[in-house]
């Protein structure tokens, strides 16, 4: 079976874990990751988090400065993107370990709360992944995925990207909405995730929304619950 992705995150370079960082900065980006962390503070994130996917750790520097309380945990597949994470994440307490979702050695019932950002659909065994992280999530706890999906208006998204876009660089333009456009192309549609989701434990305890993050109406919520 050929990867979806993860294959080539496992080969990644420090030059290329730097070159994605730099990639995932800007005004707009730095807000898409601000309103996850945002998104998962006003749904109640308490205790010990897991962010699978963490890349440089975006996501990880917004919980702390919302929710300095949370203990932060990190797993990516990436060993160079592990040690950007580390980089960037400075004196943040964090723990941070290379690996895959798909098999940890984390304890049964570990964590409350298990998130993502735009890891998923790379995923090579997405309903293995999703009972990894429900066996790891204690009774009670919850993940929330946050994706994009294939199947918005059209219409309405290049309205919204030249919106976001506007007073960025010609380079800046190019470059950002290459990256979103081959994201677009892989993602799943909604039924595909709900489909997915069906096949896992959480397929009683499964909350799949299309929201707006940053201004683009592209974007999916997969709100889980281990009972």
């Amino acid at each position: 079976m050929a990867s979806r992705g993860e294959a080539s995150f496992v080969r990644m370079p420090a030059f290329g874990a730097a070159l994605y960082d730099a990639l995932m900065r800007g005004d707009n980006l730095d807000r898409h990751y601000a309103e996850i962390a945002a998104d998962l503070v006003e749904r109640g994130a308490r205790g010990r988090l897991l962010d699978v996917g963490m890349g440089p750790g975006r996501v990880l520097l917004g919980l702390h400065r919302l929710a300095p309380a949370l203990e932060l945990h990190g797993l990516d597949i990436s060993a160079a993107m592990v040690e950007r994470c580390r980089r960037n994440l400075g004196d943040v307490a964090a723990q941070l370990r290379v690996g895959t979702i798909r098999e940890t050695d984390y304890p049964d019932g570990h964590f409350d709360v298990v998130t993502s950002a735009g890891s998923f659909y790379l995923w090579d065994e997405p309903a293995a992944c999703l009972d990894e992280i429900f066996r790891i999530l204690r009774p009670g706890g919850a993940a929330c995925l946050y994706e994009t999906h294939r199947d918005f208006d059209v219409a309405a998204f290049r309205s919204a990207l030249a919106t976001v876009q506007a007073g960025l660089s010609w380079p800046r333009r190019k470059i950002s909405a290459h990256f979103l456009r081959k994201q677009l192309a892989l993602t799943y549609s909604v039924e595909e995730v709900r489909a997915i989701v069906r096949g896992t434990r959480f397929s009683s305890a499964a909350e799949i929304e299309p929201i707006v993050l940053a201004g683009l109406p592209v974007a999916l919520r997969i709100a889980l619950r281990r009972s």
